[in-house]
Protein backbone atom coordinates (compact mmCIF):
# COMPACT_ATOMS: atom_id res chain seq x y z
CA UNK A 1 0.00 0.00 0.00
CA UNK A 2 0.95 3.57 -0.85
CA UNK A 3 0.97 5.77 1.82
CA UNK A 4 2.26 9.62 3.00
CA UNK A 5 3.37 9.61 6.06
CA UNK A 6 0.19 7.74 8.43
CA UNK A 7 -2.22 8.53 5.40
CA UNK A 8 -2.61 5.46 3.37
CA UNK A 9 -3.66 5.70 0.38
CA UNK A 10 -5.60 3.29 -1.86
CA UNK A 11 -8.47 2.63 0.50
CA UNK A 12 -10.93 4.93 -0.58
CA UNK A 13 -10.94 8.52 -1.84
CA UNK A 14 -8.25 11.23 -0.28
CA UNK A 15 -8.68 14.63 -0.38
CA UNK A 16 -5.55 16.97 -0.99
CA UNK A 17 -5.85 20.64 -0.44
CA UNK A 18 -3.03 23.38 -1.60
CA UNK A 19 -1.77 25.91 0.40
CA UNK A 20 -0.06 28.92 -0.13
CA UNK A 21 2.50 30.87 3.14
CA UNK A 22 0.42 32.92 5.77
CA UNK A 23 -1.54 30.01 6.68
CA UNK A 24 -2.75 29.88 10.38
CA UNK A 25 -3.34 27.33 12.64
CA UNK A 26 -7.02 27.77 13.11
CA UNK A 27 -7.50 27.30 9.25
CA UNK A 28 -5.33 23.92 9.04
CA UNK A 29 -7.87 22.97 12.08
CA UNK A 30 -10.56 24.11 10.27
CA UNK A 31 -9.55 21.89 6.97
CA UNK A 32 -9.23 19.33 8.79
CA UNK A 33 -12.57 19.30 10.43
CA UNK A 34 -13.82 19.47 7.14
CA UNK A 35 -11.87 16.44 5.39
CA UNK A 36 -8.71 16.91 4.22
CA UNK A 37 -6.44 14.39 4.77
CA UNK A 38 -2.92 15.72 2.72
CA UNK A 39 -1.52 19.46 2.78
CA UNK A 40 0.27 20.12 -0.37
CA UNK A 41 2.29 22.56 0.06
CA UNK A 42 2.43 24.93 -2.95
CA UNK A 43 6.44 26.44 -2.56
CA UNK A 44 5.83 27.77 -5.90
CA UNK A 45 3.10 30.15 -4.59
CA UNK A 46 5.05 31.13 -1.73
CA UNK A 47 5.44 35.40 -1.09
CA UNK A 48 9.50 34.31 -0.82
CA UNK A 49 11.22 31.13 -1.01
CA UNK A 50 14.34 31.43 0.79
CA UNK A 51 14.77 28.48 3.23
CA UNK A 52 14.34 30.17 6.41
CA UNK A 53 10.58 31.31 5.50
CA UNK A 54 9.29 28.47 3.82
CA UNK A 55 10.56 26.08 6.58
CA UNK A 56 8.71 28.12 8.90
CA UNK A 57 6.00 27.72 6.71
CA UNK A 58 6.02 24.07 6.79
CA UNK A 59 6.33 23.84 10.55
CA UNK A 60 2.83 24.73 10.71
CA UNK A 61 1.60 21.35 9.23
CA UNK A 62 3.21 19.40 12.25
CA UNK A 63 1.30 16.32 12.40
CA UNK A 64 -0.63 16.16 8.80
CA UNK A 65 0.85 14.47 5.79
CA UNK A 66 1.86 16.64 4.15
CA UNK A 67 3.26 16.78 0.28
CA UNK A 68 5.65 19.85 -0.44
CA UNK A 69 5.56 20.90 -4.52
CA UNK A 70 7.89 23.68 -6.02
CA UNK A 71 5.59 23.73 -9.44
CA UNK A 72 7.70 24.85 -12.59
CA UNK A 73 6.38 27.83 -15.10
CA UNK A 74 5.99 25.39 -18.06
CA UNK A 75 3.68 23.16 -15.91
CA UNK A 76 1.82 25.71 -14.55
CA UNK A 77 3.50 27.13 -11.57
CA UNK A 78 4.98 30.20 -10.53
CA UNK A 79 8.68 29.52 -9.99
CA UNK A 80 10.55 31.87 -11.84
CA UNK A 81 14.44 31.50 -10.23
CA UNK A 82 17.27 28.81 -11.26
CA UNK A 83 16.58 25.08 -11.46
CA UNK A 84 19.79 24.93 -8.94
CA UNK A 85 17.88 27.24 -6.66
CA UNK A 86 15.60 25.39 -6.92
CA UNK A 87 16.52 21.68 -6.38
CA UNK A 88 18.73 23.38 -3.08
CA UNK A 89 15.17 24.22 -2.04
CA UNK A 90 13.98 20.79 -2.43
CA UNK A 91 16.74 19.57 -0.69
CA UNK A 92 16.60 21.48 2.21
CA UNK A 93 12.39 20.94 2.81
CA UNK A 94 12.49 16.88 1.92
CA UNK A 95 13.77 15.92 5.16
CA UNK A 96 9.94 18.38 6.83
CA UNK A 97 7.81 16.87 4.49
CA UNK A 98 6.11 13.20 3.62
CA UNK A 99 5.76 13.64 0.39
CA UNK A 100 7.17 15.35 -3.28
CA UNK A 101 5.84 16.17 -6.35
CA UNK A 102 8.64 16.89 -8.89
CA UNK A 103 7.37 17.06 -13.19
CA UNK A 104 8.55 14.40 -15.22
CA UNK A 105 9.73 16.76 -17.90
CA UNK A 106 11.83 18.71 -15.39
CA UNK A 107 14.68 16.70 -16.21
CA UNK A 108 17.81 18.50 -15.25
CA UNK A 109 16.82 18.24 -11.73
CA UNK A 110 13.63 15.31 -11.21
CA UNK A 111 16.41 12.36 -10.86
CA UNK A 112 18.28 13.85 -8.17
CA UNK A 113 15.06 14.76 -6.42
CA UNK A 114 13.93 11.79 -6.75
CA UNK A 115 17.27 10.08 -4.93
CA UNK A 116 16.92 12.67 -2.51
CA UNK A 117 13.48 11.99 -1.48
CA UNK A 118 13.96 7.97 -1.90
CA UNK A 119 17.12 8.07 0.52
CA UNK A 120 15.13 10.25 3.63
CA UNK A 121 12.28 7.70 2.79
CA UNK A 122 9.80 9.73 1.33
CA UNK A 123 6.89 9.10 -1.02
CA UNK A 124 7.67 10.48 -4.57
CA UNK A 125 4.64 11.70 -7.11
CA UNK A 126 6.19 12.35 -10.74
CA UNK A 127 3.52 14.54 -11.88
CA UNK A 128 2.35 15.76 -15.62
CA UNK A 129 0.03 18.99 -16.29
CA UNK A 130 -1.38 19.79 -19.60
CA UNK A 131 -3.50 22.85 -19.10
CA UNK A 132 -4.26 23.09 -22.98
CA UNK A 133 -5.74 19.51 -23.44
CA UNK A 134 -5.67 15.82 -22.88
CA UNK A 135 -3.30 14.17 -25.28
CA UNK A 136 -3.86 10.94 -26.61
CA UNK A 137 -3.34 7.98 -24.32
CA UNK A 138 -0.18 6.64 -25.80
CA UNK A 139 1.56 10.23 -25.17
CA UNK A 140 0.10 10.48 -21.65
CA UNK A 141 0.84 6.88 -21.21
CA UNK A 142 5.16 7.26 -22.73
CA UNK A 143 5.21 9.97 -20.24
CA UNK A 144 3.99 8.23 -17.46
CA UNK A 145 6.16 5.29 -17.96
CA UNK A 146 8.59 7.50 -17.87
CA UNK A 147 8.06 8.17 -14.25
CA UNK A 148 7.57 4.87 -13.12
CA UNK A 149 10.82 3.93 -14.68
CA UNK A 150 12.39 6.67 -12.69
CA UNK A 151 11.44 5.20 -9.66
CA UNK A 152 8.56 7.48 -8.79
CA UNK A 153 5.40 5.95 -6.00
CA UNK A 154 3.22 7.23 -7.42
CA UNK A 155 2.40 9.41 -11.20
CA UNK A 156 0.24 11.76 -11.20
CA UNK A 157 -1.25 13.16 -14.46
CA UNK A 158 -3.88 16.43 -14.90
CA UNK A 159 -5.06 17.61 -18.08
CA UNK A 160 -7.51 19.54 -19.50
CA UNK A 161 -10.54 18.03 -20.58
CA UNK A 162 -12.34 19.65 -23.38
CA UNK A 163 -14.68 16.90 -23.64
CA UNK A 164 -16.53 13.33 -22.81
CA UNK A 165 -13.49 11.68 -25.01
CA UNK A 166 -10.79 13.52 -23.48
CA UNK A 167 -12.20 12.41 -19.77
CA UNK A 168 -12.60 8.80 -21.16
CA UNK A 169 -9.12 9.00 -21.86
CA UNK A 170 -8.07 9.63 -18.41
CA UNK A 171 -10.50 7.18 -17.40
CA UNK A 172 -8.66 4.51 -19.48
CA UNK A 173 -5.32 5.66 -18.36
CA UNK A 174 -6.30 5.18 -14.30
CA UNK A 175 -7.80 1.98 -15.24
CA UNK A 176 -5.08 0.42 -16.60
CA UNK A 177 -2.51 1.83 -14.80
CA UNK A 178 -3.97 1.50 -11.03
CA UNK A 179 -1.94 -0.95 -9.90
CA UNK A 180 1.28 1.12 -10.25
CA UNK A 181 -0.31 3.92 -8.52
CA UNK A 182 -1.71 6.95 -10.06
CA UNK A 183 -3.98 9.98 -9.74
CA UNK A 184 -5.62 11.37 -12.36
CA UNK A 185 -7.49 14.77 -12.62
CA UNK A 186 -9.23 16.18 -15.54
CA UNK A 187 -9.59 20.19 -15.42
CA UNK A 188 -11.89 22.66 -16.52
CA UNK A 189 -15.47 22.37 -16.16
CA UNK A 190 -15.83 18.81 -18.22
CA UNK A 191 -13.22 17.69 -15.78
CA UNK A 192 -14.47 18.53 -12.48
CA UNK A 193 -16.59 15.37 -12.65
CA UNK A 194 -13.04 13.29 -12.33
CA UNK A 195 -12.33 14.75 -9.26
CA UNK A 196 -15.30 13.13 -7.64
CA UNK A 197 -15.55 9.51 -9.95
CA UNK A 198 -11.95 8.79 -10.35
CA UNK A 199 -11.03 7.44 -7.11
CA UNK A 200 -13.76 4.73 -7.85
CA UNK A 201 -11.32 4.10 -10.77
CA UNK A 202 -8.39 3.83 -8.45
CA UNK A 203 -6.87 7.17 -8.02
CA UNK A 204 -5.16 7.56 -5.29
CA UNK A 205 -6.69 11.32 -4.13
CA UNK A 206 -8.26 14.43 -5.54
CA UNK A 207 -7.88 18.48 -4.68
CA UNK A 208 -9.97 20.51 -3.45
CA UNK A 209 -9.84 24.85 -3.00
CA UNK A 210 -9.45 25.92 0.38
CA UNK A 211 -9.38 29.68 -0.43
CA UNK A 212 -8.02 29.76 -3.34
CA UNK A 213 -7.96 27.39 -6.05
CA UNK A 214 -4.75 26.46 -7.91
CA UNK A 215 -6.34 24.75 -10.93
CA UNK A 216 -9.57 25.26 -13.49
CA UNK A 217 -12.54 22.86 -12.14
CA UNK A 218 -11.39 22.94 -8.86
CA UNK A 219 -14.20 22.56 -6.55
CA UNK A 220 -14.28 23.84 -2.57
CA UNK A 221 -13.06 21.18 -0.17
CA UNK A 222 -16.54 21.49 1.87
CA UNK A 223 -18.25 20.66 -1.67
CA UNK A 224 -15.54 17.78 -2.50
CA UNK A 225 -16.21 16.62 1.08
CA UNK A 226 -19.96 16.14 0.88
CA UNK A 227 -20.15 14.97 -2.72
CA UNK A 228 -17.20 12.04 -1.25
CA UNK A 229 -19.08 11.44 2.16
CA UNK A 230 -22.63 10.95 -0.11
CA UNK A 231 -21.10 8.69 -2.83
CA UNK A 232 -18.15 6.07 -1.48
CA UNK A 233 -19.06 4.05 1.92
CA UNK A 234 -17.10 5.02 4.70
CA UNK A 235 -13.14 3.83 4.61
CA UNK A 236 -10.78 3.82 6.53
Amino acid sequence: MITIGALNLGNGPRIAVPFRDGTRQEDIRRARELGMHLAELRIDLYSATDTSHVLGEVEKFAGVPTLATIRSSQEGGKWDKSDAERLALFEAVIPHVDAVDIEISSQEIRDDVIATARNAGKTIIASFHDFKGTPPLHVIQAMADEGWKNRATAVKVATRCEDWNDLRTLAEFTLHNVSLGVVSIGMGPTGTVSRILFPALGSLFTFASFGEGTAPGQLTLEETAGYLRGLYPVTS
